[in-house]
């Protein structure tokens, strides 16, 4: 009986507060002095308490907002911002640079140490056995047949027209692989055209411009004719030549030799085939004519 009372007051006590929770209460403003009502509302405990709740979570949540996104975060002890962490990083990059950087000078210096020392090894430039005799002027004089093929070399190339560029290298190498000097800097206003009896270029510039021979080699005719005025021609390897017509004046003679961009005449107005001061420029390899706008950049 006794259990049985207790827990029957313990329920009795537990529907009491309930009650008490849901009991319904008025709060009322009211005009002091006329006693006039303004305003009124009903509510409970329970109501009240999950009011205050509902406020204390919108307020925490305010504040973490506040602290995460705005710069208020900054004075808050222990936090680091953004730049103090880019910092720490940089810091710490710059740190593993001077440790390799130390590891190498440690190693350079050890070395120079040892070396200083002399407990390395001797390397093979000490274990060189030195000469005992030494040459004389009877080793050094050339033998009889390298003598006389220096010779034969010698007046093969006395009276040769050819540039210093071996007989055979246009054939191993191609004209492509020649490196030509522009002989002349200006509008090309005529092309290589073979079909029509134009086998060469005609370059158009000012008046008394210089005219340039494209590789080393001899002139081989310097002369005036009817229809191209004065001519000169160059001979640069066995077989390559190069023709420069319509000049004014003709600065080198046959038989000269002349190198690559070497003055060899002026600009002119010569021979019948002209309407103006240009250079007609031809180049013929082994006797067959070739567009030289292919090889040389005349502008």
């Amino acid at each position: 009986m006794t259990a049985r009372s207790d827990s029957q007051r313990r329920k009795a006590k537990r529907r009491q507060l309930l009650r008490k929770l849901r009991n319904k209460y008025r709060a009322v403003l009211i005009n002091e002095s006329t006693y006039e009502e303004r305003f009124s509302f009903r509510l409970s405990r329970i109501n009240v308490i999950l009011l205050a709740v509902v406020l204390f979570i919108f307020n925490a949540l305010f504040v973490a907002a506040v602290i995460v996104y705005t710069p208020l975060k900054e004075y808050i002890p222990g936090y680091s911002n953004q730049k103090v962490k880019m910092n720490a990083y940089r810091a710490l990059i710059a740190a593993d640079s001077l440790e390799q950087a130390m590891v190498v000078r440690d190693a350079y210096i050890n070395n120079l140490r040892n070396v200083l020392s002399g407990k390395l090894p001797a390397d093979s430039a000490t274990l060189t056995v030195p000469t005992t005799t030494m040459p004389t002027a009877q080793d050094l004089k050339a033998s009889p047949a390298d003598s006389l093929m220096r010779e034969e070399v010698r007046s093969e190339e006395a009276y040769s027209v050819h540039s210093t560029v071996p007989a055979g290298a246009l054939d191993r190498l191609g004209l492509p692989g020649l490196l030509f000097f522009p002989p002349l800097r200006g509008v090309v206003t005529s092309t290589f055209n073979a079909s029509e009896g134009h086998y060469g270029i005609d370059i158009v510039t000012k008046a008394d411009e210089a005219v340039k021979a494209c590789l080393d080699g001899t002139v081989i005719m310097a002369s005036w004719t009817s229809d191209a005025g004065y001519v000169i021609q160059i001979q640069h390897t066995t077989d390559l030549v190069s023709v420069y017509k319509h000049n004014a004046v003709l600065l080198k003679k046959v038989g000269d030799h002349v190198d690559a961009g070497e003055v060899i005449a002026i600009v002119g107005n010569s021979g019948e085939l002209t309407t103006g001061p240009h250079l007609h420029f031809e180049l013929w390899s082994g006797g067959k004519a070739v567009d030289p706008q292919t090889y040389i950049n005349f502008k």
